[in-house]
């Protein structure tokens, strides 16, 4: 079996040397790329070649693909910002990574469009000395499309560690603190809450379809207090709001909604039990802010965890799952 070694990726990050050009391939009314969008994508690697951009927020974010001393990139951008960027790695995904899925619940899936995060804005997502790097990939089962994600860490003491996430489908996720990449409406939203906005995950899904997690606090926290985290879909819904400091705590699967309980009780969850204590995969929860209730639910069996959101009467929201370990 192949095995993936920190070095072997780190030697793909090598750059090269060649002339830049871009192509907008974009109709009106989006104006393509603007220049101090090509300039943060060069700033970062001035020496990538071949840049095409693709529209996947007319005049608010793009995607590009690129060159560099032959290894191919993909980035996202913002008008005046590199959000992040992915080095597309050739093959399929090493039998290393593809064996941490093959005991767990979601195995027998099909991988594809492995890629190496290469940098982020706000983090260091590549580390010189190859102790910590994180890698996608697409990835299908049961017929339907998510994302998994690799945290691949190698301590100086101890034996390296992993831990892997199936989240749904997304093209890429990138954190923003600047209000006006929020919708109109999500912004209008949080003023009638009363709360003000910090940051935000931004998930961009099939066919260009943002999720946004923003994380708020109500002005009588600042600057430390407590943080809300509400989640919109595109069209300025809010979906769920959670806030650990304030949550409802069930200790009990029969104090959860019927709904949930049936969820709990599926053949597919079988040998999965409640989580207890605290943060996100403890006890389950129950969030409210204004006329908004959200439970969240984590499950585990052993090394595997399901992190469960659901609304006030029990219908899911969104599920995603964990798996970790040493390797």
């Amino acid at each position: 079996m192949n095995q993936l070694k920190p070095l072997v990726l780190l030697g793909l990050l090598l750059s090269g040397s060649s002339c830049n050009r871009f192509d907008d391939q974009q109709p009106t009314p989006d104006y393509g790329p603007p220049a101090g969008t090509v300039q943060a994508l060069t700033g970062r690697y001035p020496q990538a070649q071949d840049i095409l951009f693709t529209t996947l927020a007319p005049n608010q974010l793009w995607q590009a693909t690129f060159t560099q001393q032959r290894q191919r990139y993909q980035a996202l951008t913002s008008p005046a910002q590199l959000l992040t960027a992915d080095q597309l790695l050739d093959g399929a995904v090493p039998d290393s990574l593809a064996r941490l899925l093959e005991s767990t619940v979601v195995a027998g899936g099909t991988f594809s469009n492995l890629r190496l995060r290469h940098y982020e804005w706000h983090r260091t997502v590549v580390h010189p000395n190859g102790r910590l790097m994180y890698l996608y990939a697409d990835y299908t089962w049961h017929q339907q499309p998510y994302t998994v994600y690799w945290s691949l860490a190698w301590p100086t003491t101890g034996r390296p560690y992993y831990n892997l996430h199936l989240l749904p489908f997304q093209q890429t996720e990138y954190q923003t603190k600047t209000l006006t990449d929020i919708p109109e409406l999500i912004r209008a939203d949080l003023d009638r809450l009363g709360l003000t906005f910090r940051y935000a995950m931004i998930q961009v899904g099939p066919h260009g379809k943002r999720h946004y997690g923003l994380f708020a606090q109500q002005p009588s926290a600042l600057p430390t207090g407590q943080y809300w985290q509400l989640d919109y879909n595109e069209d300025g819904q809010l979906l769920a709001v959670t806030n650990p400091q304030t949550a409802q705590v069930f200790q009990r699967m029969d104090q959860l909604p019927p709904a949930i309980q049936a969820y709990l009780q599926q053949p597919a969850m079988a040998g999965f039990v409640l989580g207890q204590g605290g943060g996100a995969h403890g006890s389950p929860t129950r969030h409210t802010y204004g006329l908004l209730s959200t439970y969240q639910v984590s499950v585990q069996k052993d090394n595997q965890r399901w992190l469960l959101i659901f609304s006030d009467n029990g219908q899911l929201i969104s599920r995603s799952f964990l798996t970790y370990g040493s390797f």
